[in-house]
């Protein structure tokens, strides 16, 4: 039991801090704890922190604004505010983390559709695209623990590359950079 809690809490670790070392085939696991490692790959990093992923605090104001718009279906005449830490967040800036959660999903399809168009089963196409997005390292299938990205045709990589760039800098900070109402004066 240790040594799995061992190595189970290093790949969290590995996974969570975008390190992408990895000290076992966690591809050998029982399904539970890869599901687990495949959720941390998708939350991510906590607010502030260079790890990828969409982020704790997102997943949270997501969630307590899902809790906040059941509440308002059950009681009608009821103003439910999403609070964090005590302090009420803005209508704002919910909007902003929900159009950043629905940019990331969006561009994860889309990249996930370019990598499968090389003829790779949806898992290994998933989280290549997650784990280049979250700047991860591994992911699963053929991008597994014990393989590499070396196999994918040029125009995958260079997809992924800019994936990772993308996610590394933030997307919005990236995909700013393509509307031509930026680069007006």
């Amino acid at each position: 039991f240790g040594r799995s809690l061992r190595f189970g809490a290093f790949q969290a670790a590995s996974i969570l801090t975008t390190t992408g070392f990895v000290t076992a085939d966690y591809s050998l696991w029982p399904h539970f704890s890869q599901i687990v490692l495949f959720v941390l790959m998708f939350i991510g990093g906590c607010s502030g922190s260079t790890g990828g992923g969409i982020k704790v605090i997102r997943i949270l104001t997501m969630f307590k604004q899902g809790i906040a718009t059941m509440k308002n279906e059950m009681h009608r005449r009821g103003v439910f505010t999403v609070r964090i830490s005590g302090m009420a967040v803005k209508q704002e800036l919910i909007n902003e983390v929900a159009g950043f959660v629905i940019l990331y999903m969006s561009l994860l399809f889309a990249v996930t559709l370019i990598v499968a168009t090389g003829g790779y089963d949806i898992i290994t196409s998933f989280t290549a695209t997650l784990a280049t997005l979250g700047n991860i390292g591994p992911g699963f299938g053929r991008i597994g623990p014990v393989f590499n990205y070396g196999f994918l045709p040029g125009y995958i990589k260079g997809t992924l590359i800019f994936v990772m760039i993308a996610g590394r800098l933030e997307l919005v900070t990236v995909l700013v950079l393509f509307m031509p109402r930026f680069w007006k004066r």
